[in-house]
């Protein structure tokens, strides 16, 4: 018997959901959500890491669907409430695959699930052939956070090589389960000294005049030349969004690929 009645309590779960032809079925979602528009009628009965209990038993969910160690205690509080709890913890890009052949199953649509892998592997491939004729890749330095500097989860990292870019501090943003483990000091970006440098500062707007001016980062060279870029906070969701992240960053990559140093 598949559910009938489901929270989405990430903002990247009612593309999915949308994808596989069952978006009818949510009857809560996180205010954070943008996509797809048909879901923003839809009751808001959290935030991300926070969320009212009573507003999502009031929708008396079959299951809540919930996304990283930051909803923990949500999915904990929720367990106890009797709730049926699917806790996703994606890191790296080949996880949204795995999201979608899973919620494919929850649903009863495994076809639809396996459709969608297809397509969105076809784009990604596309973009990868493309970024590997580039006559140079780019250093790229992406910040999830400032205080501290926080550098990008797996899917990020995974993203910024297949654009064509080379991530400064890959091997942080493969093995770093946690932000805890993807902290980076001021020098250490001043020593990378990235090509280019993408934000998303997790929910709050970038400061792109105070990013530029702290110490020592005028020396870098994507501040010096002035390729310095705000991403949407979609970035920092593992759903099919991924795909529009990618080919912005191809598209900016690709301009830098080429240029002369």
């Amino acid at each position: 018997m598949y559910p009938e009645r489901i929270v989405c309590l990430a903002a990247e779960i009612p593309e999915i959901l949308n994808e596989l032809g069952a978006l009818d079925r949510v009857v809560g979602i996180s205010a954070y959500t943008t996509r797809p528009l048909e879901a923003l009628s839809i009751p808001k009965v959290s935030g991300f890491q926070n969320g009212s209990i009573k507003k999502i038993l009031e929708t008396k969910p079959d299951v809540a669907i919930l996304t990283s160690a930051v909803q923990n205690g949500l999915a904990a509080a929720l367990g106890q409430a009797g709730i049926t709890v699917i806790h996703l913890y994606p890191q790296r890009l080949q996880d949204l695959f795995s999201t979608i052949s899973l919620l494919g199953n929850v649903v009863g649509a495994s076809d639809r699930a396996s459709a969608l892998n297809a397509r969105l592997q076809l784009a990604i491939d596309e973009v990868r052939v493309k970024a590997e004729r580039f006559p140079r890749r780019p250093r790229v330095y992406f910040e999830e956070w400032m205080d501290p500097l926080i550098t990008g989860i797996g899917w990020v990292s995974d993203l910024i090589e297949l654009a064509g870019g080379e991530d400064v501090f890959r091997a942080k943003a493969i093995e770093g389960l946690s932000a805890a483990d993807r902290v980076v000091k001021p020098d250490d970006v001043i020593a990378a000294d990235p090509d280019l440098v993408f934000a998303s500062w997790c929910g709050k707007p970038f400061r792109h005049p105070e990013f530029c001016e702290r110490p020592g980062f005028a020396q870098i060279a994507a501040v010096r030349e002035g390729h310095v870029y705000e991403l949407s906070g979609e970035v920092l969701q593992c759903g099919p969004m991924l795909i529009d992240t990618l080919y912005s960053l191809h598209q900016t990559i690709a301009k830098v690929a080429r240029s002369e140093r």
